[in-house]
Formats: C-alpha cells, sequence, structure tokens
C-alpha cells in the first residue's frame, strides 16, 4: 500500500499537468483566433490607393490640396462588386467643390466628412485620407507658408502618412 501512494501521486500529478497543458493550448488557440479575426489576419483583404495631386479650392482664401486615399474593401468582396476608383475620386472631389468656403471651415472638419462620406457611400471596411495643404508663396494675413496635413482614419487599417509637399 505504501508504493501505491507514490504511484498514484505521481499519477495524479501527470493527469494534473496534462489537463493544465490541454486548457492553455485551448485558451491559446482561442486567443490567437480572436487576435487574428480583429487585425485582419487569416482573412485576405484587397486594399487600393489612390491620389489626386494640385486640386485648387476656394476654402480659407484659395489654396491647393493634395489628396491621399488608402482602402480596404469590405470582407468577401467580389470582383464584379468593386468600384471604379475614379468614382471614389469624383465624390471627392465634388465633395471638396461643395464645402462652403464663407465658413472657412477647418481642413480637419472637411477631411472628416469627406473620409466619411467615401467610407459610408462605397463597399469600404476602413479607410485612411490625407488632405495636405500646400502653403502659399505669398501668404496673407490668416495663411502660412508652410504645408500641413490632416489624416482621418475610420475602420482597422493603419493611417497614412505621407510626406509633403508633393508638385504636380
Amino acid at each position: 500500500m505504501t508504493t501505491r501512494r507514490p504511484i498514484l501521486a505521481a499519477l495524479g500529478l501527470v493527469v494534473l499537468a496534462g489537463a493544465f497543458l490541454s486548457g492553455g493550448i485551448l485558451i491559446g488557440e482561442r486567443t490567437a483566433s480572436a487576435d487574428d479575426r480583429a487585425a485582419g489576419r487569416g482573412q485576405p483583404s484587397r486594399d487600393f490607393m489612390f491620389q489626386v495631386i494640385g486640386v485648387k479650392t476656394a476654402n480659407q482664401g484659395g489654396h491647393t490640396l493634395n489628396l491621399f486615399f488608402h482602402y480596404r474593401y469590405a470582407s468577401g468582396i467580389a470582383d464584379k462588386d468593386i468600384p471604379d476608383y475614379t468614382r471614389l475620386r469624383t465624390t471627392a472631389l465634388d465633395s471638396l467643390a461643395a464645402v462652403d468656403a464663407a465658413k472657412g471651415p477647418y481642413w480637419e472638419v472637411v477631411n472628416n466628412q469627406l473620409c466619411a462620406q467615401l467610407k459610408n457611400g462605397f463597399p469600404i471596411q476602413a479607410i485612411s485620407c490625407e488632405l495636405q495643404v500646400v502653403g502659399s508663396e505669398d501668404p496673407g494675413p490668416h495663411d502660412e507658408p508652410g504645408y500641413r496635413a490632416s489624416i482621418e482614419t475610420i475602420g482597422d487599417i493603419d493611417p497614412l502618412d505621407v510626406p509633403g509637399p508633393l508638385a504636380r
């Protein structure tokens, strides 16, 4: 009977260690799967990027803008459902043309509205929009000579970070 106790104790430790190991593996698999889904890994993603350089605008006394758009299509989008990027480009330019320049909205507000409009109007799950304002060579009293940029990101995609200014 005294030899059975050490054997039973050892067997109990082996069973206990196996249970902990199995539990750890299951927890690890569930955590990895959740992380993969959250980061968009495990499923292929389809991204697209385009730019529009040298857009003239009347906002804030008239500026030249450089626009950059990087977006991720909705998961599982069919080839036939991918929109021609020129539709997004036209929507962006029409949106800029409709800005009430008399109100002099901040570029961050303009970019936020523009980015949200594209995200909501097309089969896009995530988008990052960068709106660069090219500084004036002869700045007025409310103008800056340097360039500045607004970056708006909606959804799980890396924010754009395009150095500027880029000339035509």
